[in-house]
C-alpha cells in the first residue's frame, strides 16, 4: 500500500475546470464604536480599541491639503509637510529619526489633495515615547534654514525626474486643462519657480495659519483604552497652540472647459499617453456607490471593458483604465493609458466608444453581480491592521461621512441596482463634455486625429501653453 500524502488524503474527485469555484459571502466587518474626545487645545481625538496585538496606530488628519496652496505658490503645502520632521525646538531631524528608530516606531507625514496626515505606528509599551515625539513635531517645529535648502534641492530634483515621465506629464497637463490655476490643477510638488521662491517665512506662515489643533483630528486605533490615553495625549499635544491667522477658504473649482482636443508634443515618442475626461464628483456624493460599481466594469479592473478592448482585442496597449478621483470638490473622471503611437487615433475612438456604450446602455445583470462581488469581497482587506483602520477612517474626517459609513459600506454596495448604474452612467459619462489630451509625437499623430473631427485642436510643446 502506498503511503498517504503527508498533508491528508488525496482528493481523487475529477476537477471540472469549466466551473468557477463558488463565491463565498463577504466577511463581516465589525469595527468597535468610535469614542470621541476633544483636548483642551481643541484637538479632536477618535479612539477605536483593537486588542488583538500590542500595537497602536495613530493618524493625525489636518483639514488642509494641497488644495490650500496659494495660487502663486504651488507646492507650499507639501514642502511644509516635509519640513515638519526637519527639527523641533529640542530635536534635530537626525534626533527625531534616532528616537523613533530606537523604539521601532514608524512615522510618515504626507500632504494629499484634501488634507495633510501624519501616520504613526508603535508598540503599545512605547506609546508614550512615540506620541511625545509626534506632539513635539507639530507643536514646536523650527524649520531650520539648512534643512529647507536640503528639501528644496530634493524637490527640484524630483520635479526634473517627473518631467521626463510622459505619464506624469500627461496627468499634470490634464489636471491643468480641467482646473486651470485652481490648486486641483497644479502639480503638488510645485514648479521650478515656486520651489525657488518658497522661503522660511512662507513655510512658517502656512504652518501657523493652517496646521492648527482646531483643524485636526487624531485617530488612535489599537491596544489601548481611551481614558488612560487621554492624559498621554494631553501631555504630548498640550503645547500645540492656535496659529496667528485665520485659514483662508479654498476657491471653488472653475467652470468646466468646453470640449477640445489637446496635443502636447513629445518628438520621437514611441507611444502616446491619452487622457479623456471631465470634472465629475465630490467624495460625499450620494451617487458614490453606483458610480464605483459602474466604473469597475468600465475601466476599474484588469478585466474591465476598456482593458479588454484596448489591450486584449486590439493590442494597442499594455493596460488602459478609467477612474473617478473623488475629492472635497468636483474631482476628475478620466479614461487613460499609454498606446502605440501609430494607433493613437484608433485608441481614442475605442476609448470614446466604451464611454459612450456605458453612457447609453449601462451594464448587464451578470456584470452588476460580478462588480459587486469584487468590491465586497476585497473590502475587508482595508481593515486588517490598526494602521489600515486609522488611514481608512481618515475619509470620514475629511469628507464629513457618517460615523457608521464603513459598517454600512457592503450593504450600500449590495443595494446598487441596474437602474442606479444606468442613471449615473447617463449623468456622468457624456463624452461630448469631455476634454481629450494626447502627449505624443505630433508629427505622427496630428493628421489622423484631425480626421476624427472631435473638436477644436490645440497643439503645444509645453504643458503651460495648453
Amino acid at each position: 500500500m502506498s503511503p498517504a500524502p503527508p498533508y491528508g488524503p488525496a482528493n481523487t474527485a475529477p476537477l471540472d475546470r469549466g466551473q468557477l469555484p463558488p463565491v463565498l459571502p463577504p466577511p463581516d466587518i465589525e469595527l468597535p464604536a468610535i469614542q470621541k474626545a476633544i483636548l483642551p487645545g481643541g484637538l479632536r481625538v477618535w479612539f477605536v480599541e483593537r486588542h488583538a496585538l500590542p500595537h497602536i496606530a495613530l493618524n493625525l488628519v489636518i483639514d488642509a491639503g494641497t488644495d490650500h496652496d496659494p495660487p502663486s505658490m504651488p507646492g507650499l503645502t507639501a514642502f511644509t509637510a516635509e519640513m515638519l520632521e526637519a527639527g523641533t525646538s529640542t530635536m534635530s531631524a537626525l534626533a527625531i529619526a534616532d528616537r523613533l528608530d530606537f523604539i521601532g516606531a514608524a512615522l510618515s507625514i504626507h500632504a494629499a489633495l484634501d488634507g495633510t496626515s501624519a501616520a504613526m505606528y508603535t508598540l503599545t509599551k512605547h506609546f508614550s515615547e512615540a506620541v511625545g515625539v509626534l506632539g513635539e513635531i507639530f507643536s514646536s517645529p523650527v524649520f531650520p534654514p539648512e534643512e529647507i535648502e536640503r528639501v528644496r534641492s530634493q524637490r527640484r530634483t524630483a520635479l526634473l525626474q517627473q518631467r521626463d515621465r510622459p505619464a506624469y506629464v500627461a496627468n499634470m497637463a490634464f489636471h491643468r486643462i480641467l482646473y486651470g490655476t485652481h490648486p486641483y490643477g497644479n502639480d503638488p510638488t510645485g514648479t521650478e519657480a515656486s520651489l525657488n521662491a518658497i522661503a522660511r517665512e512662507d513655510i512658517k506662515g502656512f504652518y501657523e495659519t493652517h496646521l492648527r489643533p482646531t483643524s485636526a483630528t487624531l485617530i488612535v486605533v489599537g491596544d489601548a483604552e481611551a481614558e488612560p490615553l487621554s492624559a498621554e495625549l494631553q501631555k504630548a499635544f498640550g503645547n500645540w497652540k492656535q496659529g496667528s491667522g485665520e485659514p483662508h477658504p479654498v476657491e471653488p473649482v472653475p467652470v468646466p472647459p468646453l470640449r477640445k482636443v489637446y496635443l502636447l508634443d513629445k518628438p520621437g515618442a514611441p507611444q502616446s499617453e491619452i487622457r479623456i475626461g471631465c470634472q465629475s464628483l465630490r467624495r460625499n456624493t450620494p451617487d458614490f456607490f453606483p458610480v464605483i460599481v459602474m466604473n469597475r466594469i468600465l475601466g476599474g479592473q484588469f478585466s474591465s471593458r476598456i482593458n479588454r478592448n484596448l489591450r486584449e482585442e486590439h493590442g494597442y496597449t499594455y493596460g488602459a483604465w478609467s477612474a473617478f478621483r473623488f475629492a472635497k470638490q468636483e474631482g476628475p473622471f478620466v479614461a487613460l493609458g499609454g498606446f502605440i503611437s501609430d494607433k493613437t487615433d484608433r485608441a481614442i475612438v475605442e476609448l470614446l466608444s466604451e464611454i459612450d456604450g456605458m453612457h447609453a446602455h449601462g451594464i448587464t445583470q451578470a456584470e452588476l453581480d460580478f462588480s459587486k462581488k469584487g468590491i465586497c469581497g476585497s473590502f475587508a482587506l482595508n481593515f486588517e491592521t490598526p494602521l489600515q483602520i486609522a488611514n481608512t477612517l481618515q475619509n470620514i474626517v475629511l469628507y464629513g461621512l457618517p460615523d457608521d459609513y464603513y459598517q454600512q459600506y457592503v450593504r450600500n454596495v449590495q443595494a446598487v441596482t441596474l437602474e442606479d448604474v444606468a442613471r449615473v452612467s447617463r449623468k456622468y459619462l457624456d463624452s461630448s463634455t469631455m476634454s481629450i489630451l494626447v502627449v505624443g509625437d505630433v508629427a505622427k499623430i496630428k493628421e489622423p486625429i484631425e480626421k476624427l473631427e472631435l473638436g477644436e485642436l490645440v497643439v503645444a510643446r509645453d504643458e503651460k501653453r495648453l
